[in-house]
């Protein structure tokens, strides 16, 4: 049984969320709160481990409250670090082990000193088919990217 190769027609359908931010903080401090776990989980997820180095182990846990809606669930993402260059970028896959429907997935933070302690964050998350539904579709998580890069820059705004 061969394995399925990823074309370039294949990669130019896939879904990219893109967005971008400017945090009154320096490159430093923004690096840190994305990439320390002890900050991360002041503002993404309820549990983080990263280790800061290429090929380090990323796992994130969000949990649900419990609620009515039956629907809503705890998510475990886990990743490998692509890339870690302090105060300027970092890289890591996103899969939930536990969905085999969600594709293997690449987040990409860039960081850029823009003026003397502000920083321009380009946020970049790929790898999306089109085919993921509900809380997994590519519209969930902009929205998703949405709201935790506004706690980011809250976070990093009161942090420095």
């Amino acid at each position: 049984m061969s394995a399925a190769k990823k074309t370039d027609q294949d990669e130019q359908n896939l879904i990219k969320i893109t967005k971008t931010i400017v945090i009154d903080a320096p490159p430093d401090i923004v690096f840190k709160d994305i990439s320390d776990p002890a900050e991360l989980t002041n503002w993404f997820p309820d549990h983080a481990i990263l280790e800061p180095r290429i090929g380090g182990k990323v796992r994130f846990s969000f949990y649900k409250e419990k609620s009515a809606a039956e629907h809503q669930r705890d998510f475990l993402q886990e990743g490998t670090i692509k890339e870690f260059i302090p105060d300027k970028k970092l890289s890591y896959t996103w899969q939930f082990k536990d969905t085999k429907e969600f594709p293997e997935t690449i987040v990409i933070w860039e960081l850029e000193e823009i003026n003397h302690n502000k920083t321009r964050v380009v946020l970049t998350h790929s790898g999306f088919t089109g085919r993921e539904t509900g809380e997994l579709s590519s519209k969930e998580f902009d929205n998703g990217w949405t709201y935790f890069l506004e706690r980011l820059e809250k976070y990093c705004r009161t942090n420095k």
